[in-house]
């Protein structure tokens, strides 16, 4: 083990973990949700690093964001409902047994299932309003994962038109 030890982050979206993961680890990494659980998570969090006299300010905060961006509204739709289904599965997975069943699951799906799941947008400003907003909340690093095959362009659009444009605490 080196002198210092490496940080540790534990991944959690529920309570009781959050908690633990304040007491017992660095910092925090969960997934993007809805305000009021997002909050939830955040209070557990300092919760269990002040009960070890840890200051949660200082400990990182990270979130992934799933998004869908595509030159135009349609295809963010159809590359999400594609390539990413189960972003629009509503329920646990863990039941799912062989990749048949998984295949017939991602028939059901529609682009309706991915309200407040995955942004599914070809509109970039509202790519940056989304991500700004997790800045907002506090969050240090902010992972997006585009769900489509279309990386480089998204890459290429985020870098010229969404990162640029974040607001981060302390800068000018």
């Amino acid at each position: 083990m080196p002198e210092t030890p490496p940080p540790i982050y534990v991944a959690t979206a529920g309570p009781i973990m959050s908690k633990r993961t304040g007491r017992l680890c660095d910092g925090i990494i969960t997934v993007g949700a809805a305000d009021e659980k997002i909050q939830m998570l955040m209070e557990k969090f300092e919760e269990g690093a002040r009960q070890e006299d840890k200051d949660p300010s200082l400990m990182p905060r990270m979130i992934q964001l799933h998004v869908s961006w595509a030159e135009s509204q349609q295809e963010a739709e159809e590359q999400a409902v594609k390539e990413w289904p189960n972003g629009g599965m509503p329920f646990p997975k863990a039941d799912i047994r062989n990749p048949e069943d998984f295949a017939a699951m991602a028939k059901l799906v529609h682009i309706d299932n991915f309200k407040n799941r995955v942004l599914t947008s070809a509109d970039l400003d509202e790519h940056l309003e989304h991500i700004q907003h997790y800045v907002d909340l506090g969050f240090d690093e902010i992972y997006v994962h585009n769900v489509g095959r279309n990386q480089e362009e998204f890459i290429r659009a985020y870098g010229e038109r969404v990162i640029p444009k974040l607001r981060w605490p302390g800068q000018s």
